[in-house]
């Protein structure tokens, strides 16, 4: 018999504790995939064969695969999230997840989360699945969830609407689509994607009022702490999921800021002319930014972070990307924030 004496124990709990509290196990990484086919637009597609790279990594790897609703069940109740999890998901409900997505991750009992835009599904079109396809895949590991009735870019309001009418239009959005959602296919889970990644500090405030957890589009790991209205996602294409920048993302630790200035997120002249200020929730050491595929100039004061020579915003949605090495090798903490700047008119861009 092998005995282990009290100071072994002690420190086998201490060791324990420390991993349970440790910043390195508090996160998940939640991938954000749209078409999973070959011959749908590349801005929003992954091939088939690609996507079952990043399956097969996952497992081989040892990543435990969630579903949004258990991370974030963690979340609410502040307990710490494993070392490696990973929660899937998919937006607009395209009839490519059903057909090449869905076979291969109930094959491997993985869950996943579907986030329908329901006035496609109401229509039969073609393109997108059919409640009775996403009813058959809500019964074998898939959760349904809103991503609003038309798929409306929810910071843009019609001609001569207020800000009342705009955010009552946006209410009714969410809201008729929950209840189609619990009328075709039940168990509606209160997870909300926004449409194109874009929302304002009202649009988020609105839908934290309507008890919804919200996803955005801009990259990042989600950690304890984080406001639960605009939780990250790693956005999945053939060319920001190639398999090198995979392995990074999906490796990726929290890393969350406290407060940005300039604040806006609608871009409109040029707000970040004189730079911009970032203060994150944790100090990091060599914290490296880019923008456009361009790194930028920084000045790092413990957690305070100066970026004085902005570029200018283009037209369109933008992000910002900054990243910290850890201490584990190929890890980092990796932070974004998007912006939306309107043409010089101050009309929209198409889509």
């Amino acid at each position: 018999m092998t005995y282990i004496n009290t100071r072994t124990l002690n420190c086998i709990g201490i060791c324990i504790l420390l991993a349970l509290l440790s910043p390195l196990s508090s996160a998940a990484v939640v991938l954000q995939y749209h078409h999973v086919d070959e011959h749908t637009p590349a801005s929003t597609s992954i091939s088939p064969a690609l996507f079952e790279q990043h399956l097969d990594y996952i497992a081989e790897q040892g990543y435990a695969v969630w579903s949004v609703s258990r991370i974030v069940s963690h979340l609410k109740n502040n307990t710490p999230l494993p070392n490696k999890v990973v929660a899937i998901t998919f937006d607009d409900a395209y009839q490519s997840i059903y057909k090449n997505a869905y076979p291969l991750l109930k094959e491997r009992n993985m869950p996943f989360t579907v986030f329908v835009a329901t006035q496609a599904i109401t229509q039969k079109l073609t393109s997108f699945m059919t409640w009775d396809e996403l009813k058959e895949m809500s019964e074998n590991g898939a959760s349904i969830a809103n991503h609003t009735h038309s798929h409306p870019h929810l910071v843009r309001r019609l001609s001569n609407e207020n800000e009342q009418a705009w955010l009552a239009r946006i209410k009714d959005e969410i809201e008729l689509s929950e209840r189609l959602i619990a009328r075709h296919v039940g168990n509606p889970s209160k997870l909300f994607a926004y449409p194109y990644g874009e929302y304002t500090q009202q649009v988020q405030a609105l839908v934290e009022s309507l008890d919804y957890i919200a996803f955005g589009q801009q990259s990042g790991a989600i950690g304890l702490g984080m406001a639960l209205s605009d939780l990250p996602r790693f956005p999945m294409t053939n060319r920001f999921g190639a398999m090198k920048q995979f392995r990074a993302k999906v490796a990726s630790l929290p890393f969350a800021a406290t407060k940005i200035e300039p604040s806006t997120k609608i871009i409109k002249n040029d707000e970040l002319a004189s730079g911009l200020t970032i203060w994150f929730k944790e100090e990091r050491a060599n914290i490296s930014c880019f923008f456009e595929g361009k790194r930028l100039e920084t000045q790092q004061v413990d957690q305070h972070l100066r970026i004085p020579n902005m570029p200018s915003v283009p037209v369109g949605r933008s992000r910002i990307n900054c990243t910290a090495p850890s201490t584990q090798t190929g890890r980092y903490y990796w932070f974004s924030h998007a912006w939306m700047k309107p043409k010089a008119d101050g009309t929209w861009y198409a889509e």
